[in-house]
């Protein structure tokens, strides 16, 4: 498998990734005025959840830089922008081709991410998901990526009612 930047012709290969999970359990987040705290509560039937890839090249997403994993073909893509203001790297995108998940891709996309972010100066690596999202909290915490924020309101469309955002961050 080779990590590298993408270029133009990624494009379709990227927009052909299924951004798909499957979760029996969401996370609940409790919040007072000073904690906040996810607990894990199963459902059921299980959720499959769906992230729009389209919106990774939508005409208001500011991303700059974007790495592909690949190996006959894209099988991975992560995309972040530098916030120079407070030496942060977001990471707007990371996704891996479900049949390719738990084989180090994730891991080895971060690690491409996070030395990039290095390399310009970034203090942390930070980003944004969901409570429902639980996989995927699971993968970041796993590679050293901890809570730092929550915001049950920033989800308030019919789509996304039950949803909030889950912030996690890495120091590098």
């Amino acid at each position: 498998m080779n990590i590298r930047p993408i270029d133009d012709a990624d494009r379709p290969g990227i927009c052909a990734l299924d951004t798909s999970f499957e979760t029996a359990t969401v996370f609940d987040v409790v919040t007072t005025p000073r904690r906040i705290e996810l607990v894990e509560r199963p459902i059921t039937p299980p959720l499959v959840k769906r992230y729009a890839i389209a919106d990774a090249f939508a005409h208001w997403a500011t991303w700059d830089v974007g790495f592909v994993a690949e190996d006959s073909k894209i099988c991975g893509f992560a995309a972040v922008e530098y916030e120079a203001w407070h030496a942060r790297l977001v990471l707007w995108h990371l996704y891996v081709a479900p049949q390719r998940r738990r084989e180090g891709i994730g891991r080895a996309l971060l690690e491409r991410v996070e030395a990039y972010g290095k390399k310009l100066g970034a203090r942390r690596v930070w980003l944004e998901t969901s409570n429902v999202n639980v996989p995927g909290i699971a993968a970041y915490e796993r590679l050293g990526y901890e809570l730092c924020g929550v915001d049950t309101t920033e989800y308030d469309t019919l789509a996304y009612e039950a949803e909030a955002a889950v912030y996690l961050a890495k120091r590098l």
